[in-house]
């Protein structure tokens, strides 16, 4: 009877299923598995089942994204379900979200991409950078800008790249400001790391995140906080 009780409990309660996102490869894939209810002892080997979507497998064919070697190594969560407990959406969703959106019979960025070849060339590689570097909450307002230029001329090509630029920098500035004050020193550390990267001359070594500001008008002017009253605030 206790077996069997057992039984019922993990059969029900112990159901283990989420998905992942691979930001070198733009690929998803769903696993599942059985698990100790409480304890979370896993008691079955995990099954795995890669998948992508129409978006994504136009990024990696027109060589929109970089794709590594061989398989993925990194994978981030998009979202994890136990028992009946319902599913919580993990960070890497809202990129998925966005690469899955649908424009009628079409998906919507497969379509843009199409349409924008010179912007997709610009916008994506700096998506995959951000996704490598587990920033996705940062993306659904970067692509809505990027979408927002329905026309490509030399002109929205140059704008695009200075909404981009304009926008990150403002980003780590505010994250990096943010991890200091909240005493995550190794963070902001990495978040500095990483913006340097980018942009060494808006984020020396010395920087910590209250030492530039952004004018409101021209977001990819670096300024000195003296000259400016303000910072600008989130969109």
């Amino acid at each position: 009877m206790i077996l069997l009780v057992g039984f019922f409990v993990i059969r029900s309660q112990g159901h283990v299923v989420g998905s992942e996102f691979a930001p070198s490869h733009f690929q998803t894939r769903s696993f599942s598995f059985y698990e100790i209810p409480l304890l979370h002892l896993q008691i079955t080997p995990i099954k795995r089942t890669v998948s992508s979507n129409p978006t994504s497998m136009y990024l990696r064919q027109n060589n929109l994204i970089r794709v590594g070697k061989g398989a993925p190594q990194q994978w981030h969560l998009m979202s994890l379900s136990r028992g009946l407990t319902g599913t919580t959406d993990a960070n890497a969703n809202l990129l998925v979200d966005q690469l899955t959106m649908q424009s009628g019979s079409d998906s919507y960025w497969r379509k843009w991409s199409i349409d924008h070849p010179s912007h997709a060339k610009i916008l994506w590689p700096t998506v995959q950078k951000l996704a490598q570097r587990e920033l996705y909450v940062l993306l659904p307002a970067l692509l809505e800008r990027a979408g927002a230029d329905h026309e490509e001329t030399s002109e929205s090509v140059a704008r695009l790249q200075q909404t981009i630029d304009g926008y990150c920098k403002e980003q780590y500035t505010r994250l990096i400001s943010d991890m200091n004050d909240a005493g995550r020193t190794e963070l902001a550390d990495e978040l500095l790391k990483e913006a340097s990267q980018d942009f060494p001359e808006e984020f020396p070594e010395e920087f910590d995140g209250s030492n530039l500001t952004f004018e409101r008008d021209d977001p990819d002017r670096a300024i000195p906080p003296a000259a400016s009253s303000q910072s600008r605030e989130s969109s």
